[in-house]
């Protein structure tokens, strides 16, 4: 080759390296025309095709040179590379091969080949491929790396690890060998190990959005979330696009609850994220639904598994969660087609079949009811909840006993549960005839299935004569003057209504329970009680709510929206009223004037206020419960 011709090659492969292939391209091609013959210009050419994405030009510019020197064992390697990238995996084994048969000991190729197989699934093959380069070019980083990657699919994990750590011996800013071995030690559950591993990557590549991603996955098995969290905004920071690392920090997020952060919000963001940039993520539609529910957004989240199920029909917990929504939202039969999809598909998924139980209660199949609680057991005897379901529904066939050894089996396996702590109090205090007279525990999660709507649910019931006469002798009883005419627990005060041993008082508390029962078909729970007796001209109560326990005001519960107030007007007065209404309720403002034997149900966290200014004596009481 002419020294001349060598020079402008030469110049030609500088704008090449120098990532000008535009301009290398435009160079190439006028030395062609002066030069056809000339495979090397050809192999140059097609070099720089590649790199401008035009692989149809770059194949045919290898198969020219090809044509004219059919032992170029170069072009052939080339050629391979363009049709990998194109896809045509089988093809471009074939022109590795060749290019190997005419220059055996042709590392690149061979290294090529090795990556192709292991693409095309061929690991055995592929880990020889790497083997046979390795030994003809020990000092090849790239080869031991990728033999790594090809025995950890192998699950040679060892021998993987050592192949990871030749290569950093070669190379030791190798920032994916760490993040290999990381992946490795992670799945080894030596955390501390692969944290390092993580860590050593991102130093050298501190944009590596899959390490830190990773690295978040263990900071929160770690427990350290605030690292966690850092760890997938960082993934973020360096891929925008990154649809995992949103998921992620949607679910971490998601965890951590309502907060002064106010998180579900940007949990919900990351969620609709995740799935913009990965439409086909069931997953994330699944996890979204799930936060909508804790959002009480119960249309959009049936939506959403919906979705997630379009997507993969398979997928067992979306069924069973959208068998939840529909159970919320009362279509009991729609949703034990859903539990029994799920267990369709996961015949071991005793959640489902736990769920699918309590459905059945709800159905009034008591039988069936216990039979998949019992499954539920079966499979998993540690599964909390299904001892829990179990007693609810023997209790509902009348078993209180066994109801009660149930309910206290699932309270051994979890006694942090809010709704098995709640459940039990409610329980043996039936069973042994006994008051609830404190349940310190707070309550999580609970499934309260109904839902009053923002305005009072109003109900007329006979009213007793005796009970009012019991009631004017109490209000004829020394009464502490400091204090203001409301009774009860509530205040403190020395009348507890509920438990007083007058057998009227008594009456009144079982009856008072059946009509709750019956407003919000549930069980519920007595949180407190009160009454109230007004004299004439008794004046008012300003504006408040019934959320002033601290179970009510903790955020973290939202137990506030779950509370009702129950006020039965044992005696209205004569309604002679000053201001417009009785009880007044804001959000949206309703007044309510009370007729004798009105029974009120409103949201407890609804605000409210009492004015009463006639002659005679008006006495109500009432209770404030959390429906279950």
């Amino acid at each position: 080759m002419a020294k001349k011709l060598q020079e402008k090659i030469d110049a030609a492969i500088d704008l090449y390296f120098n990532g000008e292939s535009k301009e290398a391209l435009i160079s190439i091609e006028v030395l062609i025309t002066d030069h056809p013959g000339e495979v090397m210009l050809l192999n140059i050419q097609g070099a720089c095709f590649v790199e401008l994405g035009q692989l149809n030009k770059a194949i045919k510019s290898y198969e020219k040179a090809l044509t004219i020197k059919p032992d170029y064992a170069e072009a052939h390697n080339n050629l391979g590379n363009a049709l990998k990238t194109k896809g045509q995996l089988t093809n471009a084994v074939s022109s590795y091969e060749k290019a190997l048969s005419i220059k055996p000991d042709f590392a690149e190729a061979f290294n090529n080949l090795s990556f192709t197989l292991k693409e095309l699934g061929q690991l055995d093959t592929s880990v020889k491929s790497y083997e046979m380069i390795i030994k003809m070019k020990p000092e090849l980083a790239e080869a031991h790396y990728n033999l790594g990657t090809a025995l950890q699919e192998l699950r040679k994990l060892d021998t993987a690890i050592q192949s990871y750590e030749n290569a950093l011996t070669i190379k030791p800013d190798y920032f994916e060998a760490y993040y290999s071995l990381g992946t490795i030690f992670h799945e080894r559950n030596q955390l501390s190990t692969a944290v390092k591993n993580y860590e050593k990557a991102i130093v050298l590549q501190p944009d590596y959005a899959e390490a830190h991603n990773n690295l978040g996955t263990i900071m929160i098995e770690l427990g350290r979330v605030d690292e966690a969290e850092d760890c997938y905004r960082n993934a973020i920071s360096s891929d925008p696009e990154f649809a995992g690392a949103y998921y992620n920090l949607g679910n971490l997020l998601n965890d951590l609850g309502i907060s002064p952060r106010s998180p579900l919000e940007e949990a919900e963001n990351c969620y609709r994220k995740a799935i913009s940039i990965a439409p086909d993520s069931f997953l994330a539609y699944n996890n979204l639904g799930n936060l909508l529910k804790t959002l009480g957004r119960l249309d959009e989240a049936k939506d959403c598994y919906r979705k997630a199920i379009i997507i993969s029909s398979d997928f067992a917990e979306a069924h069973n969660n959208l068998g939840n929504i529909m159970k919320s939202l009362s279509r009991l039969e729609e949703s034990e087609v859903f539990f029994r999809k799920a267990i369709t598909i996961k015949p071991d998924y005793f959640e489902a079949h736990s769920n699918l139980g309590s459905n059945l209660r709800d159905l009034g199949k008591l039988e069936e009811a216990e039979s998949s609680c019992r499954k539920a057991i079966t499979l998993n005897p540690y599964y909390a909840k299904a001892y829990s379901d179990l007693g609810i529904i023997l209790y509902s066939m009348g078993n209180l006993k066994p109801a009660l050894e149930s309910i206290k089996k699932g309270y051994s396996l979890d006694s942090k549960s809010k709704t098995i702590n709640l459940l039990l109090a409610i329980i043996e205090s039936r069973v042994n005839h006994k008051a609830i007279t404190n349940v310190t525990d707070t309550f999580n999660n609970i499934d309260f299935g109904i839902r009053l709507a923002s305005n009072p649910l109003l109900l007329n019931r006979p009213i007793e004569s005796e009970l009012i006469s019991t009631l004017y002798e109490i209000k004829s009883l020394e009464l502490d003057s400091k204090i203001d005419p409301t009774y009860g627990n509530t205040k403190g005060s020395d009348y507890q209504l509920f438990e007083d041993g007058n057998s009227i008082i008594k009456n009144m508390a079982n009856d008072l329970i059946k009509m709750i029962k019956q407003a919000v078909n549930a069980d519920i729970y007595i949180e407190d009680s009160f009454f109230t007796i007004y004299g004439s001209g008794g004046g008012g109560i300003n504006r408040h709510n019934h959320t002033t326990n601290p179970l009510d005001t903790d955020a973290s519960f939202n137990l506030a929206s779950q509370k009702y107030s129950l006020v039965y007007y044992v005696s209205a007065g004569d309604q002679n009223c000053s201001e417009p209404g009785i009880l007044k309720l804001y959000g949206p403002s309703e007044d309510i004037l009370p007729t004798q034997g009105m029974i009120t149900i409103f949201p407890a966290d609804r605000y409210h206020s009492v004015v009463y200014n006639g002659k005679k004596d008006r006495v109500i009481i009432g209770v404030n419960f959390y429906s279950i």
